[in-house]
């Protein structure tokens, strides 16, 4: 059996014959090109592949549909699975059905997972599942859940701390690293890795100030109203709402409560 080093020039010389014949290559051993009597040329790898006692050949692909490089660089990645005891053609199965459901399961999807098994029955559920609906279900509902980046997570947290709400934006990228810490823990996603990964949110965002809020009207009516029912010594810490304050009929300005 004739052994060449192969290039593109050798490949291209070699002519059909009235019976296939194959040109091994001097690289790596095992592969090589068939070329068959109608002229057509296969890349091709020997070896004893896992399950079978004996060396067999293997199509790798068609020359020039599969170039040169690649075809020698395919044939590594088969001696090495080899040598592992995993058959190449199983291994490539497998990846090519990990594509598939990267490519189909969106964001959206793994979203609502993540709201349902994970988030409810949490102290805080009912904020964190508004949370990721509003600012990140909105922004990545329909992208493939993999195809989301260090970057695009980068965008989406700066974007929400320019608002200016840098409180939010440390909550956001918070319930993004669970989420998708959690779908790599499944394994039913097709994630690997976690695009929060390495984004640190004092660097990104700031120190996490905490956040203030001042109370209406009616959340101070009603806070009022229960200091009723507690009496002193809390009662007399609460202020009355606005509505139970009145100017002053004399005396200057200002107001006094309505008792």
């Amino acid at each position: 059996m004739a052994r060449n080093r192969l290039t593109d020039r050798k490949l291209q010389s070699l002519k059909r014959k009235d019976k296939r014949y194959e040109v091994m290559d001097s690289d790596v051993p095992g592969f090589g090109v068939r070329v068959s009597e109608f002229g057509q040329k296969s890349f091709i790898l020997i070896a004893r592949y896992p399950g079978s006692p004996n060396p067999t050949r293997r199509a790798l692909g068609e020359y020039p549909s599969l170039s040169l490089g690649e075809a020698r660089e395919r044939a590594k990645d088969w001696r090495a699975l080899v040598r592992k005891g995993i058959d190449p053609k199983t291994e490539e199965a497998r990846l090519r059905r990990l594509e598939l459901r990267k490519q189909a399961t969106t964001f959206a999807s793994v979203a609502e997972d993540f709201i349902e098994r994970h988030v409810k029955g949490q102290r805080k559920a009912v904020d964190t599942e508004r949370d990721i609906r509003k600012e990140l279900i909105a922004h990545w509902a329909d992208r493939p859940v993999a195809s989301i980046a260090r970057e695009d997570v980068i965008a989406l947290v700066e974007a929400i701390a320019r608002r200016p709400a840098p409180y939010t934006a440390h909550i956001v990228l918070g319930h993004a690293r669970s989420l998708f810490n959690w779908a790599i823990n499944r394994g039913s996603y097709g994630l690997e890795t976690s695009p929060c990964d390495r984004i640190k949110p004092t660097t990104l965002i700031g120190a996490k100030q905490p956040r203030h809020r001042t109370l209406g009207d009616a959340e101070l009516r009603a806070l009022w109203q229960a200091s009723e029912t507690i009496g002193l010594p809390i009662r007399s810490s609460i202020p009355p709402p606005a509505s139970h304050w009145r100017p002053q009929e004399r005396g200057g300005g200002g107001a006094v409560a309505r008792v």
